[in-house]
């Protein structure tokens, strides 16, 4: 079997602002929830096809399961709290962060876009058009109901600007894997230099992988808004590691 290979990202269509291509996301699935219900309400089901009934309904509901989830991904976006998005859903803020904050970190995984969801055109254009014209014939009126409500889709400057955040937070987030291991090895330099006169210099350099570190992730925290806080936490982390190193712990106390 050949090989699929990926198109480079300056070859793929650009994407949406990540608000839109999470609205984008959203009507999609409501799409697929309409054309499931009108499919179902007119379906003939044989007396003994036992079972068929449940699992259409149960069809209908896994969809239903994944509009909330876009909902949330939705709210995040348009700059909703966790506490927000709780009374949105009569449950605690912690409930809510805890029921939706997994989905939330795959959506921003993705780059905050449609690409791994595995539904629609992938050209964000080619997509909102073909949803105007599913709503356009299932209603008759709006033949632009869902581009309209997609601002970036016709703002080159937006997508542009969606475009560098999205390029930037790749080469942090690759930034902060090479720094990972740097630091590794930063660590393992001054494990081997406790108690001779080169500890102190290579404890140095092993903070400073760690205060690196912090500023990766605090850049992140501006550039990825809906997973900030994590972001700011991980920060927050390598600074107080960074700082134990400078007061003088050992590497031993410092890891264990």
């Amino acid at each position: 079997m050949d090989e699929v290979t990926q198109p480079a990202e300056g070859e793929r269509p650009p994407a949406l602002g990540p608000t839109d291509e999470a609205m984008l996301a959203r009507a999609q699935i409501l799409r697929e929830i309409g054309d499931a219900v009108l499919r179902d309400i007119a379906q003939l089901y044989p007396s003994d096809d036992h079972g068929s009934v449940l699992r259409d309904a149960l069809f209908v509901k896994g969809l239903a399961e994944q509009l909330v989830e876009r909902a949330v991904v939705v709210e995040r976006e348009r700059g909703a709290s966790w506490a927000d998005i709780g009374e949105a859903a009569g449950s605690s803020k912690q409930a809510a962060n805890e029921r939706w904050n997994t989905k939330m970190g795959a959506w921003v995984a993705m780059g905050r876009q449609r690409t791994g969801l595995g539904r629609g055109p992938a050209d964000p254009a080619d997509h909102a058009q073909d949803l105007d014209e599913w709503y356009a014939d299932l209603v008759g009126e709006g033949p632009h109901a869902i581009s309209t409500l997609l601002p970036s889709l016709h703002d080159q400057a937006a997508r542009a600007e969606a475009g560098a955040c999205r390029t930037e937070v790749q080469q942090l987030t690759q930034r902060a894997e090479e720094l990972r291991k740097e630091t590794e090895a930063a660590y393992n330099a001054a494990m081997e230099a406790v108690g001779t006169d080169a500890s102190e210099e290579k404890n140095a350099v092993w903070a400073a992988k760690h205060f690196a570190r912090a500023e990766v992730y605090e850049r992140l925290a501006t550039l990825e808004e809906p997973i900030a806080a994590e972001h700011r936490r991980s920060a927050a982390a390598q600074r107080r590691l960074a700082q134990d190193i400078l007061r003088g712990r050992t590497p031993e106390e410092i890891t264990k």
